[in-house]
């Protein structure tokens, strides 16, 4: 199992040669609206990686979806309000990895441990999402985190 953050936006990260494209789960680019994120996964991955996880962005212990929208509108503004309010890109499988490796047809197990290396040493802003078998912590999980925007796990 793993834990999904909400109050977010589901996203794929691709990381090109050239730099990063971001990608909705409508398949909408929304690169534009997360430089900081752009710049995090452009400077600490490799190129030929993509990324699957949620875009949230924190108010003190919880998620704000408000602030995730705002930048969508904010046009001159944006750099402003992703300097006051950063995204974090809360990663939780690897579909592709460097040099571009597909991985669709290995088992979750081991993507899972190629994103855990290559997400180690990379900053804060990009999280490897938590991940467990016990069913105990699961449920641990769900009853805890749902007071931080947390709405589900999967």
């Amino acid at each position: 199992m793993r834990s999904l953050e909400k109050d977010g936006w589901r996203a794929l990260a691709f990381r090109r040669p050239d730099g990063v494209y971001l990608q909705s789960r409508a398949c909408r680019d929304v690169t534009p609206y997360f430089p900081d994120i752009t710049r995090a996964v452009a400077e600490s991955v490799e190129p030929g990686a993509v990324l699957d996880g949620e875009l949230v962005v924190w108010e003190g212990e919880r998620t704000n979806f408000a602030y995730l929208q705002r930048r969508v509108t904010a046009g001159a503004q944006l750099q402003d309000i992703a300097r006051r309010h950063p995204a974090h890109y809360v990663v939780f499988d690897l579909l592709s990895a460097p040099p571009g490796r597909p991985l669709l047809n290995r088992p979750l197990h081991e993507r899972r441990a190629l994103l855990t290396q290559l997400l180690a040493d990379t900053p804060g802003q990009l999280t490897l999402s938590p991940q467990t078998t016990d069913l105990d912590q699961a449920a641990e999980w769900l009853a805890t985190w749902t007071a931080a925007g947390i709405e589900g796990l999967l």
